[in-house]
């Protein structure tokens, strides 16, 4: 296994190099750091000079990448001028706080996928089952925003006005006590929650019910087992492989920057920075956050892969 892990993180290091180097040209071509510098020129022509030093602008786009590669190489991400703080400054601060909103909201997830994908599979066709599909081709068909203003309007106005009680803040991140935390953090964690679950139960429904009519699984009902015991023990984990693969790839969005849902409800995390990094535009500040978005990527799929030896032993990484 030790040896499958080294040969995934070397083949993955040409396919990162590459993909920073495309967006680092990318940027570089579609802005332009200097282009109201230029209306006070001659006045300005200091300031104008120190910026074409600070990014290199008077070398070739395809040749800039370099400098930022080797100084990121060295540990500096360079200053977001957006923000005016280092790019590790903002990597970690916001960082932490999109981690807070999306670990929680993951778990959460996560469990009521596994939950429902078993419920339905297990009582097809009906009432209940017909039930928990519409509400998932609802969450499914609800764009993110949409979802978000919904809460919003919800607990931040008609709640009130029924009960006199405002139980949640629909908007910026509270940290004056662990309670003013929760009721911040609510909303945005619920949008998650319902926007991911509905994919991820619909998955596991279909995956559990081609599990639960396999030969092994009749077999096993055959020799005596309990349900409980074969689904949850023999038919649960093999329907998990397709799901850990679904979950690796949402959890690394998530961890990236939720951009709609931070940027609806004000959470100062990584996906309204990305958002200031694109129309400042902030090009330091831009690849930081896409390079820790692909090391995110990568690893969790570097995971999943490890997790399918272990909920299906004939799986082999030799």
């Amino acid at each position: 296994m030790l040896t499958y892990v080294i040969r995934r993180v070397l083949s993955t290091i040409p396919l990162l190099i590459g993909a920073m180097y495309l967006v680092h040209v990318g940027v570089s071509a579609t802005s332009d750091p200097l282009a109201s510098l230029r209306l006070c020129l001659p006045r300005c022509q200091e300031g104008y000079d120190r910026v074409v030093e600070i990014y290199e602008l008077d070398r070739s786009i395809w040749v800039r990448p370099f400098a930022w590669f080797g100084d990121a190489i060295r540990g500096d991400f360079g200053k977001s001028e957006a923000l005016g703080e280092p790019v590790g400054n903002v990597l970690l601060e916001r960082g932490l706080n999109t981690a807070m909103m999306a670990i929680p909201a993951f778990l959460i997830s996560a469990l009521l996928a596994v939950l429902l994908s078993v419920y339905s599979a297990r009582r097809q066709y009906s009432k209940t089952d017909y039930v928990l599909t519409g509400f998932s081709f609802l969450g499914l068909a609800l764009p993110t925003f949409f979802v978000g203003l919904v809460l919003q309007v919800f607990w931040g106005v008609w709640f009130p006005q029924w009960t006199g009680m405002k139980p949640f803040y629909t908007g910026s991140m509270r940290t004056g006590s662990v309670l003013e935390l929760l009721q911040s953090i609510t909303l945005p964690v619920l949008t998650l929650v319902i926007v991911s679950v509905a994919a991820e139960s619909r998955f596991g429904r279909a995956n559990m019910l081609e599990i639960i009519s396999s030969d092994y699984v009749r077999t096993a009902r055959a020799k005596g087992l309990s349900e409980s015991r074969v689904i949850w023990k023999h038919a649960l984990r093999n329907a998990m492989i397709p799901l850990v693969t679904l979950w690796a790839l949402d959890f690394a969005a998530l961890l990236s920057g939720s951009v709609i849902t931070e940027t609806i409800f004000s959470w100062p995390g990584l996906g309204p920075a990305f958002v200031i990094a694109l129309t400042k535009p902030d090009l330091d500040l831009v690849m930081g956050i896409t390079i820790l978005a692909a090391v995110i990527a990568i690893v969790f799929n570097l995971i999943a892969d490890l997790l399918y030896g272990w909920l299906d032993p004939r799986i082999r990484f030799d």
